[in-house]
């Protein structure tokens, strides 16, 4: 062991004293592997003890492989002869069948470094593939143009989406133009029902005056009553004579003309008292007016209320 130790010290001693650093060893602990296979490499260096080396860090570049990890040893020195290792786990997904790595050892001079390579270590990569791709029989494409039928799903975020918006914007609307827009609605409706009533009531009236009709002249009554009943919302046409001037306190036009109505209609006089008859259908005309016009006003007061 003496006499190997001996012979290695003279050999290194040889290489230096002409001008060379020997050579550091390397290799994979075994020549296959599969890709992404973890797998070793170890690095031995020997050299003389007063030499400085360095060996590969974990920023090398080692392609076609990955580093994973290094593990470093410290040392060693024996009858002048110094041992410094290192274990690098490294792993490849490079497809070529066969891969090789040599490290470099990085040795330190008092004026430069020199860099002394491995021999190159060769890897086998497994093919899991068998057989040449371009050899193969290019695989069958199947085509499929029949469309799949997909249930219809109903969006129901998004009709309550637009549910929330349309509440919200209806309600800001009212709120600024609701009051506004219920007015001139309730007006309309006003105008229109006492067009209709004026127009109706006056074909009443304009028969009985040319024929003398008590149908006429009753139809223009019950007219009268039945508007004022929608007017005042109040049942005014269930009301008699009686009860319809108490709810009008008192009113004398409403008495004298309903009175003279009633004697017309249940007491047939019409022909002694026409021209009275007349003036009481002309009285009930001008006091339905009278009552449209205070239900409009009392619209348009609210207005600017």
């Amino acid at each position: 062991m003496r006499k190997h130790t001996l012979l290695l010290l003279f050999s290194i001693l040889h290489t230096m004293a002409w001008g060379q650093i020997p050579k550091p060893e390397g290799g994979f602990a075994r020549d296959t592997a599969k890709l992404g296979e973890l797998l070793q490499y170890t690095l031995v260096h020997r050299h003389a003890a007063a030499q400085e080396v360095i060996l590969p860090s974990e920023q090398y570049d080692f392609t076609p492989f990955e580093l994973v990890r290094k593990d470093f040893f410290p040392t060693s020195t024996k009858a002048g002869i110094s041992t410094d290792s290192a274990v690098y786990t490294l792993r490849t997904f490079q497809t070529d069948p066969v891969q090789q790595l040599g490290l470099p050892v990085y040795v330190l001079g008092e004026r430069d470094t020199q860099t002394v390579y491995t021999q190159p270590s060769k890897l086998i990569v497994a093919q899991l593939v068998k057989g040449p791709l371009a050899l193969q029989e290019p695989l069958a494409i199947k085509s499929n143009t029949t469309l799949a039928l997909v249930e219809e799903r109903f969006n129901w975020p998004a009709l309550l989406l637009w549910i929330v918006a349309s509440t919200t914007l209806l309600a800001l609307v009212w709120f600024i133009l609701g009051q506004p827009i219920l007015r001139k609605y309730k007006l309309y409706r006003l105008r229109k029902d006492h067009v209709y009533f004026a127009s109706r009531y006056n074909t009443h009236e304009e028969r009985f005056k040319k024929a003398g009709s008590l149908q006429s002249l009753e139809k223009a009554v019950s007219l009268w009553k039945n508007y004022l009943t929608k007017l005042e919302r109040s049942a005014i046409n269930s009301f008699t004579t009686k009860e319809i001037v108490e709810f009008y306190e008192n009113d004398e036009e409403v008495n004298t003309a309903l009175r003279i109505c009633d004697k017309a209609i249940y007491g047939n006089l019409q022909t002694e008292s026409e021209g009275e008859t007349n003036l009481a259908l002309g009285m009930l005309r001008r006091f339905a007016k009278s009552r449209h016009k205070i239900q409009r006003d009392y619209i348009r007061n609210a207005k600017s209320n």
